[in-house]
């Protein structure tokens, strides 16, 4: 993509082609992108959903601080991070009770109650605009971001809502969108933490 040049990304049929038909009326229609220098300018067409929030996921690696972050746009990849449009995110919580059964009835009696961890599911797509070929680059930090076997820290409306400011990887697929060969879907499997607040050091501080 040269300087002065715009295309038109279509991504309605891209989040029909990797999530269905029922994530489009959720997704922008049509993203104009105009590259300046090395800026990107993005004029969207249709309103956005306002359940797609702008996502920001950091960790560190040292003394070093990576930040992905996956927006209500998309933009340039100017800074090294990973640009996307809107991520989908479910989450579900169970209860961890242990439950007795009241002998001769219906009843239960629970002996213990208890909250578990968020379980969240987090779709996406990446796309490459700068070459619009198969996003090499894109996967490559998508999968070293999932290599790092660390508390990764959850910045967005969806997470905060939910008291949730950090998560930890669990699993991850990348799959290849037919028609597309620009974009490619990827789904991460996490779960919420709680940042461990004391040492065994000083485990009164």
């Amino acid at each position: 993509m040269t300087v002065g040049e715009s295309v038109v990304i279509n991504l309605a049929a891209r989040y029909a082609a990797a999530f269905g038909i029922v994530a489009v009326s959720n997704a922008i229609n049509t993203a104009v992108i105009s590259r300046d220098e090395n800026k990107y300018s993005v004029d969207v067409y249709e309103d956005l959903d306002p359940a797609f929030e702008d996502v920001i996921l950091k960790y560190k690696v040292g003394n070093d601080e990576y930040s992905l972050k996956f927006s209500a746009m998309l933009e340039g990849d100017g800074d090294g991070s990973i640009y996307a449009p809107p991520l989908m995110i479910s989450f579900s919580r169970p209860k961890n009770l242990i439950e007795t059964s009241i002998s001769g009835g219906d009843g239960v009696v629970i002996e213990r109650w208890g909250t578990k961890p968020w379980g969240i599911d987090i779709k996406g797509v990446l796309i490459d605009v700068e070459n619009r070929t198969y996003p090499t680059t894109k996967i490559k930090q998508l999968n070293d971001f999932f290599e790092q076997n660390t508390v990764i820290s959850a910045v967005g409306l969806q997470f905060s809502d939910k008291n949730i400011d950090s998560i930890y990887l669990k699993d991850i697929s990348i799959t290849p969108i037919e028609g597309f060969q620009d974009t490619i879907q990827f789904s991460i499997q996490a779960s919420s933490i709680k940042e461990v607040s004391y040492t065994l050091l000083k485990p009164n501080e």
